[in-house]
């Protein structure tokens, strides 16, 4: 696998940098974070990206590369909090608590999974678009939505010992 030429990488960053960006920020909810990991989207396509030019999508194809930064950031700067007691409130400290709950039943999923809930929850697509996008019916992204939506509230219940 090749990668992208300087030029190319650039014209890439110019037309979704910012939704790249964004999609950092959402995810890891902290600014230098999203900014490591940004960089770190464009690196790998100025690296590895010539399956961009094949892509469906280039958006979609750097999303999915943000995701994996996104992920492997956290898991190397964090480990995941304990799971709050009890049903958390909206109050900031829970927030952060059910925040991180969240992120850590994600990272324990595999990475289409994973896919399938940023797709949902940070992009807020409908499940028909998720499923043209992974591929698979929308039954099955509506299945895979329930059982992730499950693994969340067990880990935020503190239920998974």
């Amino acid at each position: 696998m090749g990668g992208l030429a300087h030029d190319e990488v650039a014209a890439l960053y110019e037309a979704y940098g910012h939704l790249v960006r964004r999609r950092c920020g959402l995810t890891l909810r902290d600014a230098a974070l999203a900014d490591d990991a940004l960089q770190e989207v464009f690196l790998k396509a100025l690296r590895y990206g010539s399956e961009v030019k094949s892509a469906a999508s280039p958006l979609a194809w750097l999303y999915r590369v943000a995701d994996n930064c996104c992920y492997t950031l956290r898991k190397k700067i964090t480990a995941p909090s304990p799971p709050p007691a009890a049903e958390p409130s909206w109050h900031p400290v829970h927030h952060l608590e059910a925040r991180n709950g969240v992120l850590a039943a994600l990272a324990g999923l595999p990475e289409r999974d994973v896919r399938v809930a940023m797709l949902a929850f940070v992009d807020g697509l409908s499940q028909g678009e998720i499923a043209d996008e992974v591929g698979s019916s929308r039954q099955t992204v509506n299945r895979k939505l329930q059982e992730i939506r499950e693994r969340a509230l067990v880990r935020l219940r503190g239920d998974d010992d």
